[in-house]
């Protein structure tokens, strides 16, 4: 029986800009006689001094209290700290992930161990529930680092080192791009200065510019799966009008046309002496020849012609594989 499929669609969608859970509004309940540990199944009679304090809403039943008691969180800081090859900070993240505490890397530096005796788990969420960070929790850690992400002013900078993101290069693209794209494009631009004679002038550099952005738009295409024969055209255009030098005229980089369009500027490909220099480069006729014209004939006409590359014609003179000269 042939298997039914589903017509239905699932539509994709993405996290608003602030991922946070809502402000649980708490009944008055009456206080349970015990608490206990989700890990170890301990009773505590006080949550204060037995579990970790939360800003998540997640935790409101809990009278905004870890559900996991000090010690397994110790014992589960210890366990990712081994798994991270001893990345005391890549193991703090994982049970910020896990239990919705707000992550940053100046809570990260405050709770450094001081001495042998000191949790920096313990020490790391002591100091994220201080009034600063009031109501802070993992979402929030999400939002900020989404938006680190685009530069919209100079300030942001300090926060994409790691690209190299100058003052120069914002005033130069603009605001409202990735560190990471600027970065891109800056080097797309590099690549542009070096086929200049001098310095570039005002107009010169709008056009280097706007190169960038349709190479940089080529690439999106290109990732995405579209088309970008308009994007290619548009490029070729502007990189003519531009004035720039393109002295490369290597067939291992550029394209064939652009090859022989350098070879036709100072000796047209016609008046070679050697006629087949250029002709079939590709082997498009050779290729016609091998997989279209000969199966085709030996089809029609009941030929066995076989591959020339694979195939050794006997000699008349020779003695056949019978014996017979």
């Amino acid at each position: 029986m042939a298997e039914i499929k589903s017509n239905r669609h699932i539509k994709t969608t993405s996290p608003a800009k602030n991922t946070e859970v809502q402000k649980t509004i708490l009944e008055e309940k009456e206080e349970p006689n015990f608490y206990q540990c989700t890990v170890c199944g301990k009773h505590y009679k006080r949550l204060d001094r037995n579990f970790p304090a939360s800003q998540s809403e997640l935790y409101a039943g809990w009278n905004y209290h870890l559900p996991i008691c000090k010690t397994c969180i110790d014992k589960l800081f210890e366990h990712y700290t081994k798994m991270y090859g001893g990345d005391e900070d890549q193991a703090i993240r994982r049970i910020c992930s896990m239990y919705d505490i707000y992550y940053s890397v100046s809570l990260l530096n405050s709770s450094r161990k001081i001495d042998k005796d000191r949790s920096r788990i313990h020490g790391y969420i002591k100091n994220a529930n201080l009034s600063q960070y009031k109501g802070k929790t993992y979402d929030t850690t999400l939002d900020e680092e989404r938006d680190k992400q685009t530069i919209n002013s100079i300030e942001d900078i300090e926060e994409t080192n790691e690209y190299k993101v100058t003052p120069k290069m914002i005033r130069f693209w603009g605001t409202g791009y990735k560190a990471e794209t600027l970065q891109t494009l800056q080097g797309y631009y590099d690549e542009l200065l070096k086929l200049c004679d001098g310095k570039p002038d005002v107009g010169k550099q709008k056009i280097m510019k706007n190169l960038c952005l349709l190479e940089y738009q080529q690439q999106q295409n290109i990732q995405n799966g579209k088309d970008i024969g308009t994007l290619s055209n548009s490029y070729k255009s502007m990189f003519e009008a531009s004035g720039l030098k393109n002295n490369e005229a290597d067939v291992s980089n550029d394209a064939y046309g652009v090859w022989l369009a350098a070879i036709e500027k100072y000796c047209p490909a016609d008046y070679y002496k050697d006629k087949k220099k250029y002709h079939d480069f590709f082997g498009i006729g050779e290729y016609i020849d091998r997989f279209m014209f000969r199966p085709l004939k030996n089809l029609i006409f009941g030929t066995k012609e076989k591959e020339k590359e694979y195939w050794i014609e006997d000699d008349p003179d020779d003695i056949d594989s019978r014996g017979n000269n």
